[in-house]
């Protein structure tokens, strides 16, 4: 004679519950976890993005400009670090942006786009740069040819603050990035974070 084997209607309704237990229960902290993951991935993409623009004006031997920007073209002379970026040849100075890929050595010559950075989309999550002298808002920054930050003739220092808000909460999460007057980014631990009172 053969034997039924397999899971009973009590057996199954108990695991289906437990299951409903663990996703209810577990769903905040996952979330929790990707929004920290968010922080900590845009914290890293400000810092290289600060890098790669001084580390191509030291190279190109060319100002180099670092810009909000939305379009991915040209820069932005109100917003915010989250809608996007772009790092370009700012040869003429004058902080416009430009649509026109660098193709050549030649090219340098004239204003040409190195990167863009695209809109982070996480309504969540805001980036804000604030000046270490009056706590103006950063909206732009050049590195000179020598590898110094500017913001029009004046030497630069600033912080840059990521923050994250907690769905549903007034509870934020931050981490600061530093430039400093010789140009370097680095993550800090003892910058105060400068985070909006919503996102």
């Amino acid at each position: 004679m053969k034997k039924n084997t397999g899971f009973t209607l009590i057996e199954l309704m108990v695991t289906l519950v437990i299951v409903g237990i663990l996703v209810v229960a577990g769903g905040p902290l996952l979330s929790t976890t990707l929004q920290g993951g968010q922080l900590v991935a845009s914290t890293n993409e400000v810092v290289s993005a600060l890098s790669i623009t001084r580390s191509s004006a030291l190279k190109l031997n060319r100002k180099v400009t670092m810009c909000v920007s939305s379009d991915g073209k040209t820069c932005l002379s109100s917003g915010k670090w989250q809608q996007g970026w772009i790092v370009f040849v700012d040869s003429n100075g004058d902080r416009l942006g430009t649509g026109t890929a660098c193709s050549s050595a030649a090219s340098i010559n004239s204003d040409c786009l190195l990167r863009v950075h695209d809109k982070i989309d996480d309504s969540r999550l805001t980036i804000t740069g604030v000046l270490d002298s009056n706590s103006l808002a950063i909206q732009w920054l050049t590195f000179t040819s020598r590898g110094l930050p500017k913001n029009g003739s004046a030497s630069l220092s600033g912080v840059f603050s990521i923050c994250t808000f907690e769905k549903g909460s007034s509870d934020v999460a931050s981490r600061t990035v530093v430039l400093s007057l010789p140009g370097r980014a680095r993550i800090s631990e003892n910058a105060t974070a400068t985070c909006p009172a919503s996102p």
